[in-house]
C-alpha cells in the first residue's frame, strides 16, 4: 500500500487557504452592514450610548453623519475619566448634531449638576418629548430638583419624565404635556406633588419616601389609568398613609410594604390590580423617631382594608406573600365579607415549584364571597 505524502508547501497553502477564506467572510459581514438603509442603521445608533454611537461611526465613510441623525441622545459620565472630559463631549454632540431632526429623547446618567443643567436646557428648548435622568451614583445627599422649571416652557411637548436618585421632588408648576412620570429612589418632600400634571396617565413610584410635615401621600390625578407603588427598601413603611384621588383608575400595582391607611375614591373603571406585600419588621424605636411597625394581625387587616378599596377590580392577582398574611386566621376570612363583587379572574400565584395549598383554597373561598361565578387562576405574574 502506497502512502500518500503532504509536503509542507500543499499545507501552506491550505493554511492561506483557510486564511482567505476567514478574510472573504469577514468582508462578506462588513458587506452585509453596508447595505443597511441609512435609516435602519440610525434606529439602531439610536440604543447605543452616544460615545459609542460616535465611535461606531469612525468604521465607515458613510456612517461619518450618521449618529448626528439620530432622535435619541444618549449620556453617560461614567465612560469618561473626568467631568471637563464629560463636558466637553456634550459640547460637541451638541454643535454637531442635525437640527433639522427632531429630538425625541434624552437620556442622561450623571453627578455632574453643570452637565445635566445644559443638557436640560437644550432638551426644553428643542422640545424634546422623553427625558430620563439618572443621578443614582450620587449618595452624599439629595439635591433638590430645580431643572424642571427649565422645561416648563417647552410647550407642553414634554410627555414622559423618569427621575432616580437623591433628589427631592418637590411642588412644579402646571405641565400640561405629562402623559407618564416615573420616580426611583426619590424623596417626595411635599404631600400632594401630583395635581400640577393634569394629564398623567401612568405613575410610578419605586422605592421613593415621603419626608414632609404631613404623614399621607395624595395621589390626584383625574386622567390617571394606571398606578404602580413599589416600596422596599424604606423601614418600616414609606407611606404611613397613601390617599388617591383618581376616578379614572384602570390598574393598580402596590409591592412591598404596605401602607398603614389606604383611602381611595370610588374607582369605577378599574379593571386590574396586583398585590404583592411583605411583612414589615418589629418594632423599632430611635432617640428622636418612633416607628411603628404593626404586628402581623394589624398588617392583615390594612390589607382587607386596601381590598376594599379595589373593590370594584375585575382581575385580581396576589402575591404567595400576600395569601399567606391573608390566610393568618381562617376563622376571620370566613367571618368577613368579600370585598369584590365586579370580580371575574382571580388569580392566586403559587410559590415557585409548590404545589397549590391550602392556603390558596381558604384565600380564594373568602375571596370568592361576592363573586362565585369568577375564574381561578394559579399563574405567574409576568
Amino acid at each position: 500500500m502506497k502512502r500518500k505524502f503532504v509536503s509542507s508547501s500543499s499545507t501552506s497553502n491550505n493554511n492561506n487557504n483557510h486564511g482567505d477564506d476567514d478574510d472573504q467572510q469577514q468582508q462578506e459581514e462588513e458587506d452585509r452592514l453596508s447595505l443597511l438603509p441609512d435609516v435602519l442603521l440610525i434606529y439602531i445608533f439610536s440604543f447605543l450610548d452616544t460615545k459609542l454611537a460616535v465611535q461606531a461611526s469612525l468604521l465607515s465613510k458613510r456612517w461619518v453623519n450618521l449618529w448626528s441623525s439620530t432622535p435619541v441622545l444618549n449620556f453617560n459620565s461614567s465612560e469618561f475619566i473626568t467631568f471637563p472630559a464629560f463636558d466637553n463631549f456634550i459640547d460637541n454632540v451638541l454643535s454637531a448634531r442635525n437640527r433639522l431632526i427632531k429630538l425625541d429623547s434624552v437620556n442622561i446618567k450623571t453627578t455632574d449638576h453643570n452637565a445635566l443643567a445644559k443638557i436640560l436646557n437644550y432638551a426644553g428648548m428643542h422640545r424634546v418629548g422623553s427625558l430620563s435622568v439618572d443621578t443614582s451614583e450620587y449618595l452624599t445627599k439629595c439635591r433638590p430638583i430645580s431643572f424642571l422649571d427649565s422645561l416648563s416652557g417647552s410647550g407642553g411637548s414634554l410627555k414622559c419624565l423618569r427621575l432616580k436618585g437623591m433628589l427631592e421632588f418637590d411642588a412644579f408648576p402646571v405641565f400640561t404635556g405629562f402623559v407618564s412620570l416615573r420616580l426611583e429612589r426619590i424623596k417626595i418632600v411635599v404631600s400632594e406633588p401630583f395635581s400640577c400634571f393634569p394629564n398623567l396617565r401612568d405613575l410610578f413610584l419605586v422605592n421613593c419616601k415621603l419626608q414632609c410635615d404631613s404623614r399621607a401621600m395624595e395621589v390626584i390625578g383625574f386622567r390617571l389609568t394606571r398606578l404602580v407603588i413599589k416600596s422596599c427598601f424604606y423601614q418600616p413603611i414609606p407611606y404611613e398613609k397613601v390617599v388617591v384621588l383618581a376616578p379614572k383608575l384602570e390598574r393598580v400595582e402596590l409591592e412591598g410594604l404596605i401602607p398603614m391607611e389606604f383611602e381611595a375614591s370610588d374607582m369605577s373603571e378599574l379593571d386590574t390590580v396586583y398585590v404583592d406585600c411583605c411583612f414589615s419588621f418589629q418594632q423599632v424605636t430611635d432617640w428622636n423617631i418612633y416607628n411603628f411597625h404593626p404586628d402581623e394581625y394589624e398588617q392583615k387587616v390594612n390589607l382587607i382594608r386596601i381590598l376594599w378599596c379595589l373593590r370594584n377590580a375585575k382581575c385580581v392577582h396576589l402575591s404567595p406573600s400576600t395569601i399567606k398574611l391573608l390566610s393568618l386566621s381562617h376563622s376571620m376570612l370566613d367571618e368577613e365579607q368579600s370585598p369584590f363583587v365586579k370580580l371575574k379572574v382571580l388569580n392566586l400565584i403559587p410559590p415557585p415549584n409548590k404545589p397549590v395549598s391550602e392556603l390558596l383554597l381558604s384565600v380564594a373561598n373568602y375571596l370568592l364571597k361576592g363573586s362565585p361565578e369568577a375564574v381561578v387562576k394559579s399563574l405567574p405574574w409576568w
